[in-house]
Parts: C-alpha cells; structure tokens; sequence
C-alpha cells in the first residue's frame, strides 16, 4: 500500500513521466527506485569510506546533471518534499557573484534521478549523454536542522527569493534563486559573496564527480554510430563555446574555399614579441575540411588534392569532429628534413 506522500509525489511528476517512454530511455521511473536510509550517522560514514554524499540525516540533497541534449546546459536539481525540483541553466553555475545565471524551471523529477548518468537514446525527450556534474547537500541559510530548512526553502520557492547553500565536489558556498518577473519559468541563479567565491570559471572542470567521466566519454561505448558521431560533435562545439576566449563568439556553419595566409617576403630578419616564427616548410600548402567523416583536401589554389593524396584523406576520415585545418603537406628524409622532390615523386615509390 502507498503512502500519502508517495501518492503526492506520483502526482506532482505527472509531466516528467508524460514527458518520458520508460523502457525505451534508462531514466527511472517514479517510486522504481531504492530508499535513502535517513538512519545513516556521519560518524558511520567517516569510519566505512564512504563518500560524505550519502550522509543524510538532516540534509537535503542537491545535484547537478551536465546534458548534451538539443542544447548543452546544466540542469540544478533540489530535493523539496520527496522529489528533485529542477531548473536548466543554459550558461551554467558560476561562483563569481558579478555574474548572473538564468535559470528555467523545469518538471519536477524523482528523488532517484538523483543517480541518474548516461545517454538518452535518439527520438526521445532529452536525446543526448548526461553525467553528474556535482552533488552534494544543501541547505537553508538560517535554518538549524532538516524540517526547518524545508520549511523556509519552500516559502523561498513560493515567494521568488530561495536562499540556500550548497555543500558540493565543486561548489560551496551560499547561492540564491531569484525570480525575474518575465514569466513563471524564468529565475535568476546566483552566488552571494562569501569565502567560497571566485573569479576563475568553475565550468573548467568538465567530468562527472561519479564515473569521472566527460560527456563525450559517455558517448563512446553507443552503439548507433550516427547518433554518436552527431551528438559528439555537438558536445565539442558547445563545451569549445564554454571556453572563455570564445564566449561571446558567434555560431557560424562551416566556411568553404579558404584561403591560407600566406608568408610576405621582407628585407631582412626581425624579432618581434607579437610575431611567433616556424620553419620554412618545403611541400604543398594545402587546406582540410571535415565534416559528417568527409574530407575535402584542396590546395592554397582550390585545387582538389583528395585523389593526389589519399593516404592522408583516408587518415583525417578518422578525425570525429568537423574542423578546418590549414597546414603543409611534406615528405622527409631519412634526417627528417622535407624533401620537395620526394614529395613530387612519393606516388612512384
């Protein structure tokens, strides 16, 4: 027999099993899952080595899920009266208090999501790899045990303004969910100042604090090679876009008929601390083009050089993200210098 607040939660996560075909996606299914033990003292888990994570007697839990789905994002998830209260933050937490979150309420999920690491299969909601960014507990600001700080948590909720500090692998420290006011869904997620704060981007560190695993990684063992391939190139732009120098940087598609920048001839050598210098490379100038496994070689004059080079073609089919390469293709000698002539007759020997 269910109890009443089995039956409550059942009912508050009507969308997320709506949302969700279980038996074709490994997500859990609601009531599926095991039970916390709420008897376990911190001083058992001190002496059996287990990860302060499963200590839980007056905290709630808190986790955070990295998802490659149609869009990379983080999803904040907060346990409030048996189930995981969750937003999506497209940009991700940050511990810099300059900066500000937004952060899109999302359906309630099941207290055992909280385990949850692995990929979506293709044509269902969420397609893509997710791991377990951070966890940990959290807890209310003012609070003094479990009950009292579910119990200012949820007025936070209700009100707009949810104070609560986070005890995780990766963040610590005092954060806010704010309301913004343009409509139901849309918070604001934000780091209060305190010792925990920094300016360095906590997003750096990419992999999971379960498996120690980055999405892309999870990725690997699917079987559905085009669903891989597409999901992992996806995961590279999006976490390339994450990176601070390309922040603000536009998506563009992929650029075609590139021409190289070529050496300028000059009077006489020079050093300079804005000039960086290579060797001078006797071969063909050429630029690679990969994209969806195929590769378009061609020369500083758009001269297609696949068949002419083939050898390399067929290596850089192996490459597993789109990219455009500029570079020299050589043949070196014995003492490995270029050999220009080498290079002209390679095909013949």
């Amino acid at each position: 027999m269910r109890s009443v607040s089995q039956l409550l939660n059942d009912m508050g996560l009507k969308e997320y099993k709506s949302k969700r075909k279980f038996g074709k996606t490994p997500e859990p299914k609601p009531g599926e899952g095991t039970v916390p033990d709420l008897r376990t003292e911190q001083s058992e888990v001190v002496e059996s080595g287990l990860s302060p994570y499963m200590y839980r007697r007056n905290n709630l839990i808190f986790v955070i899920h990295k998802h490659a789905a149609r869009r990379l994002h983080y999803d904040l998830r907060l346990e409030l009266k048996g189930v995981l209260k969750s937003w999506a933050v497209p940009k991700g937490p940050s511990m810099d208090p300059s900066l500000k979150r937004l952060a899109v309420m999302v359906e309630d999920h099941p207290l055992d999501y909280k385990d949850f690491e692995g990929v979506i299969p293709e044509d269902n909601y969420g397609a893509g790899s997710v791991i377990i960014w951070d966890r940990g507990f959290y807890h209310h600001p003012s609070a003094i045990d479990r009950k009292g700080s579910e119990k200012l948590l949820l007025d936070g909720l209700r009100k707009g303004n949810m104070k609560f500090v986070l005890a995780g692998e990766k963040l610590q420290g005092e954060f806010a969910l704010v309301k913004t006011g343009m409509d139901e869904k849309s918070w604001l997620l934000l780091k209060k100042k305190d010792r925990y704060t920094i300016k360095e981007d906590i997003l750096k560190e990419s992999r999971s604090v379960v498996s120690n695993k980055t999405l892309e990684e999870v990725f690997e063992a699917r079987p559905e090679k085009s669903f891989r391939q597409k999901k992992i190139n996806q995961i590279r732009l999006h976490e390339a876009i994450e990176s601070k120098d390309l922040k603000d940087a536009p998506v563009k598609p992929m650029p075609h008929k590139i021409k190289p920048m070529l050496a300028t001839l000059v009077k006489e050598p020079f050093d300079h601390p804005d000039w960086i210098f290579e060797v001078k490379w006797d071969g063909y100038r050429a630029i690679a083009e990969i994209s969806d496994g195929n590769v378009s070689l061609y020369s500083r004059n758009l001269i297609l050089l696949n068949q002419k080079f083939f050898p390399i073609v067929e290596s850089l089919m192996k490459f597993r993200f789109e990219t455009v390469l500029d570079g020299e293709i050589v043949v070196v000698d014995e003492q490995g210098h270029p050999d220009f002539q080498m290079l002209q007759n390679y095909q013949k020997s």
